[in-house]
């Protein structure tokens, strides 16, 4: 008796190395392994791609919370250390986005 790959070996074969290779990609961005895993594995081949395309979590500008000084993305209204409520804030408190800002991206 030979054993020989069917239809559904390989493509539970695609997915689970789509699921990988896109949770990695993700997590090198700076997001979550585990939802890019899942997301890469349901859709094969466009999970990964769309992980490459998504933005790294070190582009987003920056600003200084008043109330502790904690480095808050530009679009949070609420402080997450302190809970200061948040003003959108002047172009001289804008901090721009550099490569000694990677937070959380491993690059």
């Amino acid at each position: 008796m030979s054993s020989t790959l069917n239809g559904g070996v390989i493509y539970a074969a695609v997915c689970m190395l789509s699921a990988v290779a896109g949770g990695y990609i993700g997590q090198r961005k700076g997001s979550s392994f585990f939802v890019w895993f899942v997301i890469s594995g349901v859709i094969p081949v466009l999970g990964p791609l769309g992980a490459a395309c998504f933005r790294r979590e070190t582009e987003e500008s920056l600003r200084v919370c008043p109330g502790c000084g904690a480095a808050v993305k530009i679009y949070d209204s609420l402080c997450m250390s302190c809970g200061t409520d948040l003003e959108f804030p002047d172009e001289s408190e804008i901090i721009e986005p550099t490569p000694a800002l990677r937070v959380r991206a491993r690059l």
